[in-house]
């Protein structure tokens, strides 16, 4: 076990993603590294668990184009009841409407899984550069 899985093994995940498989299969990946995913397929679903458990939520990865509330008005949310709460969003639109610079990384579809644990890492402090390790 690297040092790296150790580090993820502590976290726990709020994953939100309206695509079945995409959620399915990020979700497999995230459950087989960290402690906890808790998944939503929409911001309003998302936001509700946020709010419920966000004393827990190491990290927020979220689409942004979803139904009933999408994931920029979930960010927003977010930031409002923590100004400093990471996130990451994944999205497969290049542009401003899809993409934050108030997040800490924008992460295009497809997900490359290696990225994604990266700046899983690098967005909980946790990146091996980090001198805090």
């Amino acid at each position: 076990m690297t040092h790296n899985d150790e580090l993820l093994k502590n976290l726990t995940i709020l994953y939100v993603e309206d695509e079945v498989n995409i959620r399915e299969l990020i979700t497999r990946f995230l459950k087989r590294r960290v402690a906890a995913v808790y998944e939503a397929q929409n911001g309003k679903e998302g936001l509700d668990i946020y709010t419920s458990h966000k004393s827990e939520i190491n990290l927020v990865i979220t689409d942004i184009q979803m139904p009933v509330m999408d994931g920029m008005a979930m960010i927003e949310e977010i930031l409002i009841q923590d100004a400093v709460q990471p996130i990451i969003i994944t999205t497969a639109y290049k542009d401003s409407s899809h993409t934050s610079d108030r997040v800490c990384r924008n992460i295009f579809k497809p997900i490359n899984l290696e990225y994604l644990t990266e700046s899983i890492l690098f967005c909980v402090g946790m990146s091996p550069e980090n001198e805090a390790l």
